[in-house]
């Protein structure tokens, strides 16, 4: 067929307009090179925010205590030197005495057992309030200046060998104490921020956390039990050989 001289099987048809939904092959793969590699890009992403909240978790912490025992260490350094040289603790005529006494370790277990209870039992139960996040941050600054005053104090009074026996005095229940510690105050740190919200519905999943809470008290009892038995018979064993360089 012809129109005007020109035979239609020589012209190309090519349309103005691509049909609606299509694309070249060069747009899709730009657009495939520009999206994100699917759910595995996503999660990727997911899993390095959650780690770097959790390093972010771990380092504020660790601020704290070492916030608490620099300034414990600066606090005995520039106003306690006086009350430091005044007193026998942690001297070597205290190191002496200690060494000659006899302890009766069902006594002592009993005795560190309650103490570190009532502390906990206090700790525990702000986390069901709103005051369990401040609360915990408090303490643990305040174990941070309580170390710094006892091992500044111990190396005043007998140098060296004072920080040593500080540190041998925490083995091996340390150990123990220091991840639980740290385990335990998380916990409390979440409970008390989801308070909240649990005050204003409280159905399946907030009982389901409450007695998740609940073993996590009890799992705390169970590490204060075995920490204060390690304080009580085990400690002195690592202490004996100290002692007696004193």
């Amino acid at each position: 067929m012809k129109i005007k001289g020109v035979d239609l099987k020589d012209i190309t048809i090519r349309p103005l307009l691509k049909p609606f939904g299509t694309k070249s092959v060069k747009s899709m793969r730009f657009m495939r090179a520009a999206r994100p590699q699917g759910r595995k890009g996503l999660n990727g992403t997911g899993i390095k925010s959650i780690k770097g909240s959790r390093f972010k978790e771990k380092d504020f912490f660790l601020t704290l205590f070492l916030s608490g025992f620099v300034l414990g260490v600066l606090y005995i350094t520039m106003f306690g030197k006086e009350a430091v040289h005044n007193t026998s603790l942690l001297s070597a005529y205290f190191f002496s005495k200690y060494e000659r006494l006899e302890f009766a370790p069902e006594e002592l277990f009993l005795y560190i057992f309650k103490s570190r209870l009532s502390t906990f039992f206090v700790l525990w139960l702000t986390g069901l309030t709103v005051l369990g996040t401040l609360t915990s941050y408090g303490y643990l600054f305040w174990i941070g200046a309580s170390l710094g005053i006892t091992m500044t104090t111990a190396a005043m009074k007998m140098g060296l060998m004072g920080i040593v026996l500080c540190i041998a005095s925490g083995l091996p229940q340390f150990i123990l104490y220091v991840p639980a510690v740290y385990w335990i105050l998380k916990k409390i740190c979440e409970m008390s921020g989801n308070q909240d919200r649990r005050l204003r519905q409280w159905g399946s999943s907030g009982k389901k956390q409450f007695f998740s809470y609940l073993l996590i008290g009890v799992f705390g009892v169970g590490i204060l039990f075995v920490g204060a038995f390690l304080e009580s018979y085990v400690n002195p064993f690592f202490l004996k050989p100290f002692l007696k360089r004193v």
